[in-house]
């Protein structure tokens, strides 16, 4: 103590302690920051969780709601364009997901609502009054085939095709696909109805629409899908060059058309996706 004083410095002023005190204090500091931001995004990602499928069924309740309001049939006009304005904005939302939710979050959430869905279908079949719970909420939505008991609606097979293509390709081949789903059916469907024009083929067994009789595309239908999905390649995958987007344009239009020209028991919700991930997966590599 005597030398300290005599040489004029007490242990508060030795820089070496004074260092390995500031050293100390700052990891302290750093990892509460630390443990306040892993804090702050786990309950971020649970807002997410939680958001992102109410935000998909308030969408599906307005589209219904617009239908059941209006007292149309499922083939009507109006209700048909609600039902392709919900599609798009559906895909949307997943895409948009896809830059926020880490993939293992995502493809956790899309496991769940899928078998969550599935499991309503099954209560569904088997209960008259979920049956009428489910009908008088999203019945104006539905198709007239998809409204009987045991139907599975192109909704789940949305889901099911989304969560295929997350799990099993790289990110941007994924996002391309859920891009050419949300835009290239619908497009498909509204040029078709309302340019008309030649059609392609007349099946003659088309069940997966339940119609009993066939069903048709047109050609203005055909190309405003492959247009469509074209421009999606070129947006999201610009690097794979003009090839890819050819190929993504030409898969996505015979997938959105190969229940009607085969007559395939398989949604083209669950086709388009698949059809173009594996195309341009195979592409790619």
């Amino acid at each position: 103590m005597w030398n300290q004083q005599q040489n004029g410095s007490t242990p508060g002023d030795d820089p070496t302690l004074n260092s390995q005190s500031f050293v100390t204090e700052n990891a302290t500091v750093s990892k509460k920051e630390t443990h306040l931001s892993s804090s702050s995004s786990s309950v971020y990602y649970l807002l997410l969780i939680f958001m992102a499928p109410t935000l998909v069924i308030i969408i599906q309740l307005l589209a219904a709601s617009q239908g059941e309001t209006s007292g149309k049939s499922s083939t009507s006009s109006s209700l048909h364009y609600n039902r392709r304005i919900q599609h798009v904005f559906t895909g949307m939302i997943f895409y948009g997901l896809s830059y926020i939710l880490p993939s293992s979050i995502a493809i956790a959430l899309l496991c769940i609502a899928t078998l969550a869905f599935y499991a309503l279908l099954f209560v569904r079949s088997r209960s008259h009054t979920v049956q009428e719970y489910y009908m008088r909420h999203f019945g104006p939505l539905l198709r007239d085939h998809e409204k009987k008991l045991n139907a599975v609606p192109g909704a789940f097979w949305f889901l099911v095709g989304t969560t295929i293509v997350v799990c099993a390709f790289p990110i941007d081949i994924a996002r391309t696909s859920i891009l050419c789903l949300a835009f290239g059916d619908p497009i498909a469907a509204i040029v078709g109805i309302n340019v008309g024009g030649p059609k392609l083929c007349l099946a003659s067994n088309n069940k997966i629409n339940g119609n009993g009789g066939g069903g048709s595309k047109s050609l203005a239908g055909c190309l405003a899908c492959f247009w469509s999905c074209y421009l999606v390649s070129f947006v999201c995958m610009r690097e794979l060059g003009p090839e890819a987007w050819f190929l993504t344009g030409v898969v996505a239009t015979v997938m959105e058309g190969l229940n009607f020209f085969c007559s395939i028991p398989l949604d083209d919700n669950l086709l388009i996706p698949v059809g173009t991930g594996v195309s341009l997966w195979l592409y790619s590599t």
